[in-house]
């Protein structure tokens, strides 16, 4: 197959390039060429800036693939686009996202006819409602057959290592140093953890496939892991002690609104959704990857890339962990 991705060099997308190539694959990746490490030499790349529609949708409309997996569609809008930019594709891809069913959420283990509750957050969550919506209407009337792909937690080298706390990365440099990390609500929260490897043999499998057409599919590890296991698992492959100090999550959206905004939305929830709607189409599917791998080979690569921040220029967690400290032990005094 001649497979289009429109995006291709996120971490989710590197992956799947990678898997493709693996697979015999003729590869094709429309980007802005931004980024500093270039896609294999044997994928093509088109150079283009989809916000930049009429241009996009001309570039694509010469062209023919087999499948175009769409990585950066965020808005009904970007839809739209991508259908008119591509009239004749076989298959459409559409990466979408678990934030579209909340929070709040309404259950575990939530199969895809949970509730919509992402389109009420006025961002990225009703963005890809939206869209998904577009595509999966257009599709029953007739027109471009799709494929809805919701990914959860899914990293790799090429991106940040998250935390349940914020969106930095000093934390690992904390860890490094000897020095406590903050938890949330002691880290209880589970999170399904997906190394991009795993997911992009998942999107491979699904190219192609009839079955998959005007079909949503949960990408999602099976195993639900706890923030607080997941950071036990970056400091035992970083080879140090885990310090944690637990603080409720809205002290810190009290502490600083803005760093810690995450915990209002994804972060502070539990999420747990069903790989059910994947597994009835590729049943021989599961993660193949240790977590513990794939968080060293993305620590290897942020520590390459100089994208660890030094905690030494964040002092705000230091000062939470110390006044935290302290009542405890005001508590614990006789």
């Amino acid at each position: 197959m001649h497979v289009l991705i429109i995006g291709g060099t996120g971490t989710i997308s590197r992956a799947i390039v990678r898997e493709l190539l693996t697979q015999g694959h003729v590869v094709t990746v429309y980007n802005r060429g931004l980024r500093t490490d270039a896609p294999p030499p044997e994928v093509e790349v088109i150079r283009g800036d989809r916000s930049q529609r009429a241009a996009f949708e001309a570039t694509l409309q010469q062209r023919t693939f087999d499948v175009a997996i769409d990585m950066i569609s965020f808005t009904a809008d970007d839809a739209i686009s991508t259908i008119r930019a591509l009239p004749n594709i076989g298959q459409l891809i559409q990466t979408s996202t678990v934030m579209t069913y909340g929070p709040p959420f309404t259950a575990l283990f939530q199969d895809i006819d949970a509730p919509l509750n992402g389109r009420h957050d006025g961002g990225y969550g009703a963005g890809k409602v939206a869209a998904d919506e577009y595509l999966l209407g257009q599709a029953a009337a007739g027109g471009t057959p799709v494929t809805i792909v919701k990914p959860s937690f899914t990293f790799g080298p090429g991106q940040p290592l998250f935390r349940q706390v914020d969106w930095g990365t000093n934390w690992i440099d904390r860890l490094r140093k000897g020095k406590p990390i903050i938890e949330a609500n002691e880290g209880d929260n589970y999170f399904q953890f997906l190394p991009a490897a795993d997911a992009a043999r998942a999107y491979v499998a699904l190219c192609g496939m009839q079955a998959a057409h005007q079909r949503i599919v949960h990408v999602v590890n099976p195993t639900p892991t706890t923030w607080h296991q997941w950071h036990t698992i970056a400091a035992e492959v970083l080879g140090v002690p885990l310090q944690t100090v637990s603080v409720p999550w809205d002290v810190l959206v009290a502490a600083d609104a803005k760093r810690y905004s995450a915990l209002t939305t994804c972060l502070g929830h539990t999420q747990i959704f069903s790989p059910q709607s994947l597994l009835d189409l590729v049943p021989d599917w599961q993660p193949h990857i240790p977590l513990a791998s794939a968080v060293a080979e993305t620590i290897e690569w942020l520590t390459a890339n100089n994208r660890i921040d030094d905690c030494a220029t964040d002092p705000l967690e230091d000062r939470i962990i110390a006044a935290m400290r302290q009542l405890r032990g005001t508590f614990h005094t006789p």
